[in-house]
C-alpha cells in the first residue's frame, strides 16, 4: 500500500468557492475575514499547485477521459479499500489525511490519467525488453506473521511447529493490518518489501516456515512461503517485462514531467491571473534531471508489513 499523503486536491473546491464575493467566513473581536481574503491568502499558498494539477487534470481528460472511466476509478478505489481491511478502517485513514471519498477518487483520476499518458507515450525496443527479462525474478506468493518483539515471534514458531494454523495464527497475532484477516497472505515482487524479507522467503521450500525470526525496520516475521513461481519463456512473460518497464518509467519524475511537458505544449495553455502566471512553467520546458521519485499524487499507503 502506498503512503496517502494530502495534497491540494482537498481544498480545490475550497478555492474556487472562495474567489468572488466578500461575504464574511470568519469573525473575532479583531474583526472579520472576507471570502476574497482567504481566496488570496490560498492562492498565495496553494494557487500554483492547485491549478497545475487543474488543468493537467483537464488536458489528460480531454486526452484520455475515455479510458480512464468511473469503473476504473472506483475498481482502484475498491483495491485500495480492501488493502486496508474493509470500508470502516479506509474511511479512517482518508479523513485522518484530509481526504473526502470524492476528493481521494479525485486523485486517483488524475494518477490514473497521469499513468495512460505515460503509457500510451511509451515503446520499448526488444533490447530493452529481453534485458528485464533476464533480470526479472517471478512475484512470489508468502504468509507471514508480524509482531513487534522477537520473544512472541519465537513462541509463535513453536506453535506453528506443534501444529498451529498459520493463517489462525495471523489472524490473532499479526500486527500487518493489512495482510492480517488474509491469513498474513501477501504476493510481491523484487523489491517491494524490506530487503531482510525478500531474503528470507527466498530461501524457503514451498511450505516452509522461517525458523528463527526474521528482523525489519518494521519489527519480527515469520514467514511461509505459499508459491514460487517457475519464469516462463520471454514469450510468455513479455506482458508482465513490458507492465514492469511501464512502472519504472513512472517512477521517474523526469519522464513523467517530459511526457507531460508534450503534451500541455499542445493545449494551448493561457493563464489570465498574473498571480499564477508561472504555474505550468515546470511542464513548458524539459527537464535537466532525472531523479527516481514519482510524479504522480501519491494515492495509495506502504504496507506496514514489508514495504
Amino acid at each position: 500500500m502506498n503512503k496517502i499523503i494530502l495534497t491540494t486536491a482537498t481544498i480545490l473546491a475550497s478555492l474556487t468557492i472562495a474567489g468572488c464575493t466578500n461575504n464574511t467566513v470568519a469573525s473575532s473581536t479583531a474583526g472579520k475575514i472576507s471570502q476574497d481574503e482567504l481566496y488570496e491568502a490560498m492562492k498565495s499558498n496553494v494557487g500554483s499547485t492547485t491549478l497545475q494539477q487543474l488543468l493537467i487534470k483537464d488536458v489528460l481528460t480531454e486526452k484520455y477521459g475515455e479510458t480512464i472511466t468511473d469503473k476504473k476509478v472506483n475498481a482502484e478505489y475498491k483495491k485500495q479499500e480492501e488493502s486496508y481491511g474493509g470500508a470502516d478502517a479506509f474511511k479512517n485513514v482518508l479523513a485522518s489525511s484530509g481526504f473526502t471519498d470524492a476528493s481521494y477518487k479525485d486523485t486517483i483520476r488524475l494518477n490514473l490519467l497521469i499513468e495512460e499518458a505515460v503509457k500510451k507515450n511509451s515503446k520499448f525496443t526488444d533490447e530493452e525488453i529481453k534485458a528485464a527479462y533476464d533480470a526479472y525474478t517471478p512475484p512470489m506468493t508468502v504468509a507471514h506473521i508480524l509482531v513487534a518483539d522477537e520473544a512472541k515471534a519465537k513462541e509463535l514458531i513453536t506453535e506453528l511447529n506443534d501444529g498451529a494454523d498459520f493463517a489462525t495464527l495471523a489472524k490473532e497475532n499479526s500486527t500487518d493490518t493489512s495482510t492480517a484477516e488474509k491469513g498474513g497472505e501477501l504476493t510481491f515482487s523484487t523489491g517491494e518489501v524490506a530487503p531482510e524479507f525478500e531474503e528470507a522467503a527466498s530461501k524457503l521450500e514451498e511450505g516452509k516456515i522461517t525458523p528463527t525470526p526474521v528482523k525489519s525496520e518494521f519489527g519480527y516475521h515469520i514467514i511461509k512461503l505459499t508459491e514460487k513461481s517457475e519464469k516462463g519463456a520471454l514469450k510468455e512473460e513479455r506482458k508482465t517485462i513490458e507492465e514492469q518497464l511501464l512502472q519504472e518509467k513512472l517512477a521517474d519524475s523526469a519522464t513523467v514531467q517530459s511526457t507531460l511537458s508534450e503534451i500541455i505544449q499542445d493545449a494551448n495553455i493561457n493563464i489570465d491571473d498574473e498571480d499564477l502566471s508561472t504555474a505550468m512553467d515546470t511542464y513548458l520546458k524539459k527537464p535537466e534531471t532525472s531523479t527516481k521519485s514519482s510524479e504522480k499524487v501519491e494515492s495509495s499507503a506502504d504496507s506496514e508489513s514489508a514495504k
